[in-house]
């Protein structure tokens, strides 16, 4: 596992924090502009945000777990089963 100065110092992580502060910002942006349009921009804001933080989580748990090299690293019965040559 990587420290905790590591993982927010890496280029994944500045990135989805960029992204948290811009959609923030758009939520609560300070010009009013038509109902609809607002509406419409605070909920991409919204959902860019918890896209964000989700993607990064996948991301982190994807590099935790090569780096702990989790699972088999031979495919298992079923798995050499499918890789079969057909005639």
């Amino acid at each position: 596992m990587r420290s905790f100065l590591q993982r927010i110092s890496s280029r994944k992580f500045l990135v989805a924090l960029a992204v948290q502060i811009a959609s923030v910002a758009a939520i609560f942006q300070p010009e009013q502009e038509a109902a609809f349009e607002s509406a419409a921009v605070r909920i991409a804001a919204l959902a860019t945000l918890l896209l964000a933080g989700l993607g990064y989580g996948k991301i982190e748990a994807g590099v935790d777990a090569k780096s702990q090299n989790v699972g088999a690293s031979q495919p298992d019965a079923a798995g050499a089963a499918d890789k079969r040559e057909l005639p």
